[in-house]
């Protein structure tokens, strides 16, 4: 029930936009914030074949940049632990921040990791862009996406609408029990989407012109989606979720996905990384596009394999 929150740190301003959330999400929860903060060590300036060198005033700069880490991160947990009352915990490690953050997540087995997708910027050792990118790749625990383009970025989050985008597999719906916990702490509405695309192989216009009802299936799949997403609506309301289900029928998922976001403006939106593969529906690149053009708030989980 989304109780064990973790949020990934570099120290900018940017990156302390998802505490709100995750504050948020926590206080309705009864749940725990977990702050995360690496230091990268400074790079080592020489080899020889014995080994690396450091100088003493290397050392020194590295661990004044350790303590520090560490003195911004406590400060901040007791600050956020006060003016929500939370409890807050906080994580100050070496390694690298994607590393980090996903090792820290198993260990603590968090429900949600929250976080901005860019932080710091530039060339910084801990540049959120791609360390949002390489956890949401990596981890397979769900991921709040935060992306920096969106106007509401740093204010409490109140979904009132989430868009679940599905493809008929099992992989896609294992986003479902991550969404269905979201939508019980803001009492939020759940709309199911599937787009059935018709696959056109060889002279199209030859098959088109065939005088037989349907030449695709796409008639059928269509139904077959319906009332499959129908299906899932009904578990999602017996669980005490407002559940609607959407199937529509385009020659491209991901543009009408993305026009179905500009039209309907949910909230939230939520999607499994990987579907069914190369098939009809690609929920990786999907997943992807949907991440970088969706300027609201994106619910992001890797299914494991199997």
């Amino acid at each position: 029930m989304l109780r064990t929150l973790l949020v990934p740190l570099d120290g900018s301003t940017l990156a302390e936009r998802a505490l709100p959330i995750a504050c948020d999400i926590a206080r309705r929860t009864g749940g725990v914030v977990h702050l995360v903060r690496t230091h990268v060590p400074i790079a080592v300036v020489g080899a020889t074949a014995e080994g690396a060198i450091f100088s003493q005033d290397m050392l020194a700069a590295d661990d004044a940049l350790r303590q520090r880490a560490r003195k911004y991160t406590e400060e901040l947990s007791t600050r956020l632990g006060a003016e929500w009352g939370l409890r807050v915990q906080w994580h100050v490690e070496d390694g690298t921040p994607a590393g980090l953050v996903t090792d820290v997540a198993d260990r603590i087995d968090a429900d949600l990791i929250v976080m901005t997708t860019h932080g710091a910027g530039g060339f910084t050792p801990d540049w959120l862009g791609s360390v949002a990118d390489s956890v949401i790749r990596h981890s397979h625990r769900p991921v709040l996406a935060l992306p920096e383009n969106d106007a509401h970025l740093g204010e409490p989050f109140t979904p009132r609408r989430v868009l679940v985008t599905l493809d008929g597999s099992t992989r896609a719906e294992t986003i479902l029990p991550v969404v269905r916990d979201l939508a019980i702490a803001f009492g939020a509405h759940i709309e199911l989407v599937r787009v059935v695309a018709p696959y056109v192989p060889g002279d199209s216009l030859d098959i088109l012109s065939a005088e037989r009802p349907d030449p695709f299936g796409v008639d059928a799949e269509t139904v077959t989606a319906k009332a499959s997403l129908d299906r899932i609506a009904k578990v999602l309301e017996a669980a005490g979720v407002k559940a609607t289900a959407t199937v529509r029928v385009e020659l491209s998922p991901t543009r009408t996905l993305i026009d179905h976001v500009k039209e309907t403006n949910p909230d939230c939106l939520a999607i499994a990384t990987q579907g069914r593969g190369f098939s009809r529906i690609f929920l990786g690149s999907v997943a992807d596009k949907l991440i970088r053009s969706a300027q609201r708030p994106v619910l992001v989980l890797r299914p494991p394999k199997g």
